[in-house]
């Protein structure tokens, strides 16, 4: 059935880490009955919105979060500490555990919030370790649990081969940078020929990376965006 007229709204949600404020997104269908709460974790090449509510003019189900929201989810995605619109003041590398503990603080408050028990979790790349990882901690408040892209021991990974050659450089600065060339490389850097051109093309031309030095993303090529 085509649920692509569904009625879906959003609304920008804070929560505290100690003195870290996390950005959270929320998007859901306020006619559809609510099938449960399911949470997307990003990994470490971009922040929360423009993975999972990417929004592109032509093509409604770019958003994982309208999809699901569309089908009666209320859908969730968080700014670990460090990207999108979190804080960044602390001068430390954000890695697997700081997001799970990030995880934990969104979660902690979506209960408050929403009164929510358990929830369906999506992970994807790095943001699957977290996601594992919370899961591992807090196993009373998973439903589902889904590891997109999850890399464990990382042997025979030719993407994480030529990070290895970046090693000295990722040491010196707990930044990434973010460009144009790098948005490029999120497609083509396990293989050639996987992702949608037009895709490709919007992603590239998204003003969510142009901030690259405080990583504010933006989550839409259109005019307009959601966050």
């Amino acid at each position: 059935m085509d649920q692509s007229g569904a009625v879906i709204t959003g609304q920008e949600h804070w929560t505290h880490k100690g003195d870290v404020k996390l950005f959270l997104w929320e998007k859901r269908s306020p006619v559809k009955p609510n099938l449960g709460t399911l949470v997307f974790v990003h990994g470490s090449s971009m922040a929360s919105t423009p993975g999972f509510d990417f929004q592109m003019p032509g093509k409604p189900d770019a958003s994982m979060m309208d999809w699901f929201a569309r089908r009666g989810f209320d859908t969730w995605c968080i700014d670990m500490e460090g990207y999108g619109r979190s804080s960044k003041h602390r001068d430390i590398n954000c890695d697997v555990a700081n997001g799970a503990d990030d995880l934990e603080a969104a979660v902690d408050y979506i209960v408050k919030t929403r009164g929510t028990q358990k929830f369906h979790f999506y992970g994807s790349s790095s943001g699957a370790l977290r996601a594992a990882l919370y899961a591992q901690r807090h196993p009373h408040r998973v439903e589902r649990l889904v590891l997109s892209a999850m890399v464990w021991t990382g042997k025979g990974s030719p993407t994480l081969a030529e990070r290895t050659k970046k090693l000295p450089e990722y040491l010196a600065n707990n930044r990434r940078k973010i460009d144009r060339a790098f948005v490029q490389t999120m497609f083509t850097r396990d293989h050639d020929g996987g992702a949608d051109q037009a895709v490709m093309t919007c992603a590239r031309s998204c003003r969510w990376w142009t901030r690259s030095k405080s990583r504010r993303p933006r989550s839409s090529c259109a005019a307009s965006t959601t966050a």
